[in-house]
């Protein structure tokens, strides 16, 4: 993927963070939501802007640590909701 169309995601996703945090989504789903939107963003700076999709197993290696991570942050998230 090319550096300006991941740009052009990012700016996409983060659009739709911001409308969701706009137009007051609230609840476990709009949580859910945001916390999906933050780990495809992190994904594509991982992959694009730090270029690990030139070294599949370093790509791999963070993807799975985000992962653990992002499952971690969600199942609090519905816990706490």
């Amino acid at each position: 993927m090319p550096v300006t169309q991941a740009w052009l995601s990012l700016i996409a996703l983060s659009l739709g963070s911001t409308l969701l945090a706009l137009f007051g989504a609230s609840g476990i789903w709009a949580a859910l939501a945001m916390l999906a939107l933050a780990w495809i963003k992190a994904q594509l700076i991982l992959r694009v802007y730090l270029n690990l999709q030139s070294a599949p197993g370093w790509g791999r290696g963070f993807a799975l640590v985000l992962a653990i991570y992002m499952s971690v942050i969600m199942g609090l998230a519905v816990l706490a909701g």
